[in-house]
């Protein structure tokens, strides 16, 4: 029997799996058995998730739809709350998975709109103590003239609401034009990509410098200068969500050197691509669902490969890797590199396939928690304990509105069922550049675009 702090979430129950038999009460004995446990399940999971959430609570529950879990421990800590989804066999390819959030509460007040100055702000109010709405927090003070109070009824008192900023959005990715209208427009602004070669250098996008000397950015496609709502960053219609996934361009590194900052780390809350939302749900609860779909770059590692290697601290190998700005591995390797002969539309080179297992699979722990008006753009380690979590968030000031959840997954680059004649290339966090400092990479001179074997069969694994 598991702890009070477990419950059963998608383990397999096979009891009702029976072969055929002259004998239909035991089959039917053994469904009704079968059915009662999963009755059982379900209610146990519902009032274990609903401990600390009920409808006095100013605070709202949050849970992790998808990636699906195998069951899911609570942990409280410093009065934080943590449901921690436990994989225990998952596997996710970097790409096309979903991560679907959602926040409920059972005693939310009313989902409240202000207009200002062309500001258009939502939120769903959680607590409102005095009986009067005052949300001047909601709306920015641009001209310093004063804002129009939400309930004129209510001027002169001070705001004491809790409550969650968001609002429901259709479709938000890179480059596709936001509407300007809904919305958070500050933080929407302050999703357009910063240029790399400006300061800061902790910067909303994470930048490299390539061999050409020029500073790029690396990671996932974010819209550059496009005003698509789509970035590292609070999210503009999700802006009370923090989403910690420490891997890839979400870390901050310096553009020279590659070396990490361990400090920062960058919110992904503002890749949520869309928000929806229910005014009252079967059970009672308002409900907020965010679903991102994952796109290239969002969950895989930056791994660099020299593949001229003079340094004689390497001698004996032909190729460095380093993944994540971690160390610098030497190792060899033995396909040929992809030339400008081959034809690219006939051609399969084993070459990427070598390097990319290098890689993969990789593990990484995806945590995420809300907090009552707009969400950092940054989280900070603020208690030096090597991990981004609810509880630096809580630090830096913000007030949580809701659990945290967190989970580890692994990713893998794929697994193909059957090899046909189709190019391979690396995906865009993979680069060729020189790690042991004679200025040379050894690139190959073909480097295809576009992602591998995105259309490709794959073998679900056993």
């Amino acid at each position: 029997m598991k702890r009070r702090s477990e419950f059963t979430d998608s383990d397999e129950l096979t009891e009702g799996k029976t072969t055929m038999t002259n004998n239909f009460a035991i089959t039917l004995k053994k469904t009704f058995v079968v059915f009662s446990a999963l009755l059982l399940v379900v209610s146990y999971a519902d009032a274990t998730f609903a401990n600390g959430f009920d409808r006095s609570s100013s605070k709202m529950r949050l849970t992790l739809k998808a990636p699906g879990a195998s069951y899911v421990r609570i942990r409280r800590r410093d009065g934080i709350t943590t449901f921690d989804y436990k994989n225990r066999s998952g596997l996710l390819t970097t790409t096309q998975w979903p991560l679907i959030m959602r926040l409920e509460s059972g005693s939310a007040l009313a989902f409240v709109k202000e207009f200002f100055k062309k500001q258009n702000r939502e939120a769903l109010v959680l607590r409102d103590p005095d009986d009067c709405l005052v949300l001047t927090s909601l709306i920015d003070d641009i001209d310093g003239l004063g804002k129009t109070e939400f309930d004129t009824n209510c001027a002169g008192l001070a705001e004491d609401e809790t409550y969650l900023e968001v609002q429901t959005e259709k479709f938000d990715t890179f480059e596709l034009l936001d509407n300007t209208n809904t919305g958070n427009n500050g933080i929407q602004d302050r999703l357009i990509d910063d240029d790399c070669n400006d300061p800061p250098e902790v910067r909303n996008v994470a930048c490299l410098r390539m061999e050409d000397g020029k500073v790029k950015t690396v990671g996932p496609k974010t819209g550059e200068q496009v005003s698509d709502g789509f970035g590292f960053g609070a999210d503009d219609d999700a802006s009370g969500m923090v989403v910690m996934f420490n891997i890839g361009g979400a870390r901050v590194f310096d553009s020279d050197t590659f070396e990490r900052n361990p400090y920062v780390l960058r919110n992904m809350a503002g890749l949520i691509n869309t928000v929806s939302a229910e005014l009252l749900t079967g059970w009672r609860k308002t409900a907020i669902t965010m679903t991102t779909h994952t796109l290239a770059g969002f969950a895989e590692p930056i791994a660099i490969f020299d593949f001229a290697v003079s340094d004689p601290q390497y001698a004996g190998y032909n190729a460095l890797v380093r993944i994540d700005s971690g160390p610098t591995i030497a190792f060899n390797y033995e396909s040929d590199f992809p030339t400008n002969d081959d034809n690219s539309k006939a051609t399969f080179n084993p070459f990427y396939d070598e390097i990319l297992a290098k890689i993969y699979p990789i593990e990484a722990t995806l945590r995420a928690v809300a907090v009552s008006g707009e969400a950092p753009d940054f989280i900070d380690d603020l208690n030096y304990d090597g991990k981004f979590t609810a509880a630096d968030v809580e630090m830096a000031g913000y007030t949580l509105i809701s659990n945290e959840i967190k989970t580890k997954l692994t990713l893998t680059y794929e697994n193909l069922a059957i090899e046909t004649p189709n190019p391979k290339c690396p995906p865009r966090t993979v680069l060729f550049l020189d790690l042991d400092g004679d200025m040379v990479s050894g690139a190959p001179q073909k480097q295809c675009k576009g992602t591998s074997s995105s259309t490709k069969r794959r073998r679900i694994p056993r």
